[in-house]
C-alpha cells in the first residue's frame, strides 16, 4: 500500500466528538504507509441539508469534491453518511450534464468548477481492498486471537445500494449481508461473532424525533452483542459509535471500538496512540485481555 495518498474528509462529528477514531485512523494509515492529506477547504458534506433542500446539499457536496480535485487527490472518509453523500453527489454530477452545468454555474461564484476527476471511498473500503488486507496480515505483530468482536456496519455504509453499484463498488458486496468489517476482524486474528440483529440500525436516525426509541434500539443491539459473548462492539460510523456509547445497559457496559483502533492494536501500536482513553466507554477489559 506504499505511496497511497488521499484527501482526508473528517466531516462534522469525528473531529469534535470522535477524537479517538480520528487519532487511530491517522496512526494506522501512517503504519500502513498511507498518506492522509488535510485540505483546509473541506466543509460539511451536506447530509444535514438533504431533507430540507436537496440541491443545496448537492452544492455543498460539490464544493468539497472540487477541493479534492484541485489537490489531485481521491477522498477518503471516516463517516458512513459523509461517504454516501459525497459518493451520491459525485455520481449525480458525472451522469447528469444539465445538473452539472447548473451546479458549476453556482460554483463559479466562488471560483470553483466541478470536473469529475476525483473519487470517494470510505477508509474501511481502502483497508478491505485485496492489497490492504494482504498488507494488514503481513504487518500484524499482536494477534488478537483472545478477542471476540461483534461488528456493526451502519445503514449508510452500503445504502443506497444502487448508488454504490453504479459508482463501481464491488457488485458482490451485499447491503443485507456486508462482510468488510468481518474480514478486517479476521485479519487481526480476532473472532467476528454472529449475534441477533447484527445488521439492524443503531437507531441514530431517530435521535432528532424520538431519542428514547433511538436509545432503546441501540441498547438492544448492545445487549444482543453482550449475550453472544462479545468483548467489544466494532463500528465504522461516528454516529453509530456515539449512539451505542450513550445507550449502555445499567448493569454492564460493553466497549465500543472504532475499526482503526482494533486494527492498530493488532499492528502493535500503543493503545494511547489509538485514542482508546478518549472513547466514552472504557476499553480496559479489552486491554487486560491483550495484556497491553
Amino acid at each position: 500500500m506504499t505511496g497511497r495518498r488521499y484527501a482526508l474528509f473528517l466531516g462534522c462529528n469525528v473531529p469534535v466528538r470522535n477524537l479517538g477514531y480520528e487519532l487511530a485512523a491517522r496512526r494506522v494509515a501512517a503504519a500502513l504507509e498511507i498518506e492522509l492529506v488535510d485540505l483546509p477547504g473541506f466543509r460539511c458534506c451536506g447530509y444535514p441539508l438533504k431533507a430540507l433542500d436537496s440541491y443545496a446539499a448537492l452544492l455543498v457536496a460539490a464544493h468539497n469534491l472540487c477541493q479534492a480535485e484541485a489537490a489531485g487527490l481521491p477522498i477518503v472518509t471516516l463517516c458512513n453518511a459523509c461517504s454516501g453523500t459525497l459518493t451520491e453527489a459525485d455520481l449525480e454530477l458525472k451522469e447528469d450534464a444539465d445538473l452539472r452545468k447548473r451546479v458549476n454555474g453556482d460554483l463559479a461564484r466562488v471560483g470553483l468548477r466541478y470536473q469529475g476527476t476525483t473519487r470517494v471511498q470510505h477508509f474501511l473500503r481502502v483497508l478491505d481492498s485485496s492489497p490492504g488486507r494482504q498488507e494488514i496480515r503481513r504487518r500484524v505483530s499482536r494477534p488478537l486471537d483472545s478477542l471476540q468482536i461483534a461488528v456493526h456496519y451502519g445503514c449508510h455504509y452500503f445504502r443506497p445500494t444502487r448508488v454504490y453499484h453504479r459508482y463501481g463498488v464491488d457488485p458482490r458486496e451485499d447491503a443485507e449481508a456486508p462482510e468488510a468489517l468481518d474480514r478486517l476482524v479476521t485479519a487481526t486474528g480476532a473472532a467476528s461473532i454472529s449475534y441477533e440483529g447484527k445488521n439492524d440500525c443503531c437507531g441514530g436516525g431517530l435521535m432528532g424525533l424520538r431519542p428514547d426509541l433511538a436509545r432503546e434500539q441501540a441498547g438492544r443491539k448492545v445487549r444482543e452483542a453482550q449475550g453472544a459473548g462479545a468483548d467489544a462492539l466494532l463500528v465504522a460510523c461516528p454516529t453509530c459509535g456515539l449512539n451505542f456509547s450513550n445507550s449502555q445497559p445499567d448493569d454492564q457496559e460493553l466497549t465500543i471500538l472504532y475499526f482503526p483502533q482494533l486494527l492498530g492494536l493488532a499492528l502493535g501500536l500503543d493503545p494511547d496512540e489509538l485514542g482508546l482513553e478518549l472513547n466514552q466507554i472504557s476499553a480496559d477489559g479489552v486491554r487486560e485481555k491483550l495484556g497491553v
